[in-house]
């Protein structure tokens, strides 16, 4: 919840203090870039290391860096160089954090239960992050950036505390040369160029993702917040009625879908989420705005209700991933595959911030989503149509071969 407090809150103090794209696109470029750069090594520790103690400590690490912005922003020292210092070492951990995360939970959770358990952790994320916003606009409208701040920063401390408390075991191997780490990077590698269609989900996920991100983390705000005005708590509700989406999506792949086929899942998900996107992007058409009237309810209600339908369309496309790659992948390399699988998916992102945030300075933002909406509905319907059904058969045939190994 304190990670969505300061979600909302820091692209509001941001645009506030600027009214720049071109500064929101460079700071999500900050917050990205980092991690992508140390996401390999950190893999290579996430599986030399105990995750348990890396989780932690990084969480605890995060409050205090974190609390000590609220004491600056409390006697007005925040600047827009000092916040993009602070949140590149918060990037730094993050990267620690992200992949012994994501690799534990094969091993505290049956293989026939993965599905069923990453839509409850999906579930629970999302409604983290449902109150979390919903928050983060009240927040700052009353409390400004240091309010937030104060919140997130305890709220990891209290993370990293409740951490200590898992039950968990790994062997786990000392790392004693860098050669060490280069060589656990070229396996992680290798076990991907091994799987061909796992390769050709990944280049599918980067070109999605370098539309996507930036559509949600530097388009949306600038055209909320800028162009139709919403206040900070409208913003905040709208940015909630995403994750609400996403909650509900978990909760019917948890309940009525655990069993179903990941493929159908994911190319629904897939039609469906492009869909509302460019319904998006039509309700912020000039000639939509001064129909709805900008601030309005009804420009209110009509994008809350497209964003929970985009919040549902992605949560269809994000479990059945996670849960592909983590039935997938052996556990002793695990948290390697997850880091290189992500920088794949999300090396091109930061570039697509820096190309959106410089577009909005320079071109209306309905045009600028728009174009980038019809090269993505094209990308998306050549994979589902084309690659889709194949891709699949491949992670049958090797899922088949790792288990009889």
């Amino acid at each position: 919840m304190g990670t969505g407090v300061q979600n909302v809150a820091m692209p509001l103090f941001i645009l506030d203090l600027t009214g720049s794209g071109t500064v929101m696109g460079t700071f999500m470029i900050i917050t990205m870039a980092p991690t992508l750069i140390l996401y390999p090594v950190a893999g290579v520790i996430g599986d030399r290391v105990n995750r348990k103690q890396i989780m932690a400590w990084m969480d605890i690490a995060r409050g205090v860096v974190i609390l000590f912005l609220a004491l600056l922003a409390s006697r007005n020292l925040i600047t827009i160089p000092l916040l993009f210092g602070a949140q590149f070492v918060i990037s730094l951990m993050t990267a620690l954090f992200g992949p012994a995360t994501m690799a534990m939970l094969p091993d505290i959770v049956e293989e026939e239960d993965l599905t069923r358990a990453n839509s409850v952790l999906g579930s629970i994320n999302s409604l983290s992050l449902i109150v979390g916003p919903a928050l983060g606009g009240i927040i700052y409208g009353f409390g400004g950036i240091k309010a937030a701040f104060l919140i997130n920063g305890i709220s990891f401390l209290g993370s990293g505390t409740s951490e200590l408390f898992i039950r968990y075991e790994q062997k786990t191997r000392r790392l004693e040369k860098v050669q060490e780490v280069i060589h656990d990077i070229k396996e992680g590698l290798s076990f991907i160029r091994t799987h061909r269609g796992l390769l050709t989900l990944l280049i599918f996920g980067l070109v999605f993702n370098f539309f996507v991100n930036p559509m949600f983390s530097v388009l949306a705000p600038y055209v909320l917040r800028v162009v139709i005005q919403f206040s900070a708590e409208q913003f905040g509700i709208v940015t909630t009625s995403f994750m609400a989406g996403m909650l509900i999506g978990n909760l019917i792949i948890g309940t009525l879908l655990a069993k179903a086929k990941i493929e159908k899942m994911l190319n629904r998900g897939l039609i469906f989420s492009v869909g509302f996107m460019f319904i998006f992007a039509g309700l912020i058409f000039p000639q939509t705005i001064e129909t709805l009237g900008y601030a309005s309810w009804a420009m209110f209600f009509a994008i809350s209700i497209t964003y929970i339908f985009m919040g549902v369309s992605l949560a269809f496309v994000n479990t059945p991933l996670d849960v592909e790659l983590q039935k997938l992948t052996p556990t002793e390399f695990r948290a390697r595959v997850f880091s290189v699988t992500e920088v794949i998916l999300q090396g091109v992102v930061p570039l697509g911030y820096g190309i959106i945030g410089i577009a909005l300075d320079m071109v209306p933002a309905h045009r600028v989503a728009l174009t980038a909406l019809l090269i993505l509905a094209v990308v998306t319907l050549l994979f589902v149509l084309k690659y889709s059904k194949e891709l699949f058969k491949e992670f049958e045939h090797k899922k088949e071969n790792t288990l009889s190994t």
